[in-house]
């Protein structure tokens, strides 16, 4: 998923490392396990957020982590990920620009025998994954969808109502998983019309003037439910100045956004958002720092992921099932993300609310 906020990666990483608690570790072994870790790209401040919490673990369990940032080119990241075998690590932790073209670099990490772990972009197409760990995509369509019936519900005394659903890049398995938990749970309610606003490869811009066209055309939208909050910006900018409410104003859309990123606690402040479904970042990639470390130590996973005080704690460890076309089969960590709302916006433990300090 692209979810793109410029901002100056240094200090993030400082803040975030001081500020991000961890769960309790165990003890570092004599030799530092060496871990290579890497992002798409660090012009997106979710993979700024996750570096640093990819940090913060690497640091508690001693681990020695080498950081690679693709700059969004798959070919980069190709060549970055032969750099990082030429170095012997114990362990690879990706997420990838693109799985598809990561997978006979996963190979032969795979057949070097080199622990790899695969987060946030699922690489199913391969059993050469020691392990998988995802936010639950699925699980934000559904949660997502409900907070809009439980709202047509309660404004209209049933389900019924027009929302728009402003996608993400249509190829990108983030919006795919989205539409797996959006669209059979919206199938139950035939008297909610959903609009699609495309925002072609996540353009803001794009997804703003999709959205105008279709309130001036359809001017009785009830709702209106992001991909991502990175497409937000002109959304909210046209509520503002076409004349919309706030939250408890006449007029008003119901509002929700996907990852809990500084804007959307912003339009939460205001009273223009309702509610986005935050994404854990920071214990999401120190979870994969650790799942890896385990595997190193040669221990198997736990049927739980559990780091008490954490909303998303317990995280279920499943087996994956494996199709024709994506025969991983290997374990499937499952963390839950969960609403953030105008009651608990101001947490300081919201990653969005660490990097908007700096």
């Amino acid at each position: 998923m692209k979810r793109t906020f410029a901002w100056s990666m240094a200090l993030t990483l400082a803040l975030l490392l001081t500020a991000c608690g961890g769960a309790a570790t165990p003890e570092a072994p004599a030799t530092p396990v060496h871990i290579a870790f890497f992002v798409p790209w660090t012009e997106d401040v979710w993979y700024v957020a996750a570096i640093a919490g990819a940090q913060e673990r690497a640091e508690a369990l001693g681990v020695t982590l080498d950081v690679y940032d693709a700059g969004y080119a798959v070919e980069t990241q190709i060549q970055q990920f032969d750099t990082a075998l030429a170095s012997e690590p114990d362990a690879i932790v990706l997420s990838s620009v693109d799985p598809a073209a990561m997978v006979p670099s996963v190979e032969r990490a795979h057949e070097a025998g080199i622990i790899v772990v695969d987060y946030d972009r699922p690489l199913r197409a391969t059993t050469a994954l020691d392990a998988l760990l995802i936010l639950d995509t699925p699980g934000i369509g559904t949660q997502g969808g409900q907070a809009i019936v439980d709202y047509l519900t309660e404004k209209y005394g049933e389900p019924r109502g027009t929302v728009i659903r402003v996608f993400g890049d249509l190829a990108d398995t983030w919006v795919t998983d989205i539409s797996t938990g959006w669209d059979p749970l919206m199938a139950q309610y035939p008297n909610i019309t959903v609009l699609e606003a495309t925002s072609g490869p996540w353009e803001p811009e794009q997804a703003a003037a999709n959205v105008e066209q279709l309130l001036v055309t359809n001017p009785d939208v009830d709702a209106i439910f992001l991909d991502s909050d990175w497409l937000g910006s002109g959304v909210t900018a046209y509520l503002e100045s076409g004349g919309y409410g706030k939250i408890g104003e006449e007029n008003h859309i119901f509002y929700v956004g996907v990852g809990g990123m500084p804007q959307a606690l912003e339009y939460i402040r205001e009273g223009w958002m309702d509610l986005t479904i935050n994404n854990p970042v920071p214990d999401f990639a120190g979870a994969a720092i650790a799942v890896a470390y385990t595997l190193v130590q040669g221990e198997a996973l736990p049927t739980e992921w559990v780091e008490e005080g954490r909303p998303w704690s317990p995280a279920a460890i499943t087996n994956a099932v494996p199709t024709a076309d994506l025969p991983y089969a290997g374990p499937l960590l499952n963390m839950q993300n969960f609403i953030v709302n105008a009651d608990n916006v101001d947490d300081p433990t919201l990653w969005g609310n660490l990097v908007a300090e700096e």
